[in-house]
C-alpha cells in the first residue's frame, strides 16, 4: 500500500516545489492497463480530493509527545490546493502553496505551483504539470483570489522537463515522476533526470504523491550533482490531513470572543484563572488511547502550557463532531462550520506579505 508523495519539476533554476532529492536506485516497478474510463474516474478523485488545506501538524503532534524520528521531527507544513478557472492555462487547472508552521505561517519561499492537469490514453495516466507562476508575488493565496484567475500564467511551461504521472492503487490515488524524454529515466521509474540549462550540472527528482479523501503523503527528493539539497535523509513522507473549519466560543481571565479555526492543530493564546498563559490546541489526530496502545482518529480540544505538548486537560470527541472543555477557567465550547479561516489580508498587498 503506497504511503508516499511527489515532486512538480519545473526548469531546475525555479526549482520550487516543497519537493526534496536523494539517491536514486533503479529497480522494477508495476505495470498499468487502464481504460479510458478508469482513467477519467482518477482524474474525478483528483479534482474532488485535492482541493482544501492539508496540514502535517498530526504528524508533528504525535512524533513529539510519542517518538521522534532519528533524524528530528518533521517539518510542518499547511498546503493548499484549490481548483481555478484559469482556460488560458488549460481545463482543469489547480493553484498551490504551502505556508511552512500552519495556516497562520508565512508564505514558504517559491512553493506557490499552478498545475495543468490532463488525460494522456497513449501512457495510460493523469498527467499533471506543475510550475510557479510568473510574477508570484502577485498571486499569494490565489485560491482566495477569484479575481485574478483569469491573469494567472505559467512561468515558462516549455521549460518543464519533468511529468507527474497519477493512477489509481487501490482505493488512494498516486502521482509518480517520469521525465518527458527517454534519456531523463536513467536513475529508474518514479524519477526524473535532466542537465540544467547552461551547465553540466545533473538534476535527478525522485518523488510520489499519495492521496486519499482525507489524506495526502508527501515525499520528495532532489538531487543536485549527486547531492541531495532538499528533502529528509531518512526518505520519510510529510504526512497531511484535510483540514476542516470550526468556530468556537472562548471565555478566559481576558474575556470571551470568537476564535475561527480548523482542526488539524489550530492554537489560541489563553489566560487561566490564576494568570498563567496556556493555549488551546484543536487537533483531529490518530493518537494512541489513555494507556498509549494502538492508533484512534479521534478530535481533541487540549489546553497546554505553551511550548509543551502534551495537555494540562484533553476532552476527546469523534471526529468532525462538536466539542467543549472547561478548565482551569477556560472555557470553549467549538462546532464544525464549512469554511477553514481565511488566509488573506485583503487590505495587504500581496507583495508586503
Amino acid at each position: 500500500m503506497r504511503k508516499d508523495g511527489w515532486a512538480a519539476c519545473a526548469a531546475a533554476a525555479n526549482l520550487v516545489l516543497a519537493g526534496v532529492g536523494t539517491m536514486p536506485v533503479a529497480h522494477s516497478a508495476p505495470a498499468y492497463d487502464l481504460s479510458r474510463q478508469e482513467l477519467e474516474a482518477v482524474l474525478a478523485d483528483l479534482i474532488a480530493w485535492l482541493p482544501g488545506g492539508w496540514d502535517s501538524y498530526p504528524q508533528i503532534h504525535f512524533e513529539r509527545r510519542y517518538r521522534t524520528p532519528a533524524e528530528g521531527e518533521h517539518v510542518h507544513w499547511h498546503h493548499i490546493f484549490e481548483r481555478i478557472d484559469a482556460p488560458q492555462i488549460g481545463e482543469v487547472v489547480f493553484y498551490g502553496q504551502i505556508n511552512e508552521g500552519g495556516r497562520d505561517a508565512p508564505l514558504l519561499h517559491r512553493s506557490q505551483i499552478i498545475y495543468k492537469v490532463w488525460i494522456d490514453e497513449e501512457r495510460g495516466a493523469v498527467v499533471i504539470n506543475g510550475q510557479g507562476p510568473a510574477d508570484p508575488e502577485k498571486y499569494v493565496d490565489l485560491h482566495e483570489r477569484p479575481e485574478l484567475w483569469s491573469q494567472v500564467q505559467m512561468r515558462d511551461p516549455a521549460a518543464i522537463n519533468c511529468d507527474f504521472l497519477w493512477r489509481r492503487d487501490g482505493e488512494q490515488i498516486f502521482g509518480v515522476l517520469d521525465a518527458k524524454v527517454e534519456s531523463g529515466r536513467s536513475e529508474g521509474p518514479g524519477t526524473c533526470a535532466y542537465m540544467v540549462k547552461g551547465t553540466d550540472v545533473k538534476f535527478v527528482a525522485d518523488a510520489e504523491w499519495v492521496l486519499g479523501p482525507d489524506v495526502f503523503w508527501d515525499y520528495d527528493i532532489n538531487l543536485m550533482s549527486g547531492h541531495q539539497f532538499v528533502g529528509r535523509k531518512d526518505r520519510t513522507h510529510i504526512r497531511m490531513y484535510r483540514s476542516r473549519g470550526y468556530e468556537c466560543t472562548v471565555t478566559d481571565a481576558s474575556g470571551a470572543r470568537t476564535w475561527h479555526a480548523h482542526d488539524r492543530g489550530a492554537k489560541l493564546a489563553v489566560k487561566a484563572s490564576d494568570g498563567r498563559e496556556l493555549q488551546l490546541l484543536l487537533l483531529r489526530a490518530h493518537l494512541p488511547d489513555a494507556a498509549g496502545k494502538g492508533m484512534f482518529d479521534k478530535l481533541h480540544l487540549m489546553l497546554q502550557a505553551s511550548g509543551d505538548e502534551s495537555p494540562l486537560h484533553d476532552v476527546e470527541r469523534a471526529p468532525r463532531g462538536p466539542v467543549e472543555l472547561n478548565a482551569l477557567g477556560v472555557g470553549a465550547r467549538c462546532a464544525p462550520i464549512d469554511a477553514l479561516p481565511p488566509m488573506h489580508k485583503k487590505a495587504a498587498s500581496a507583495g508586503a506579505r
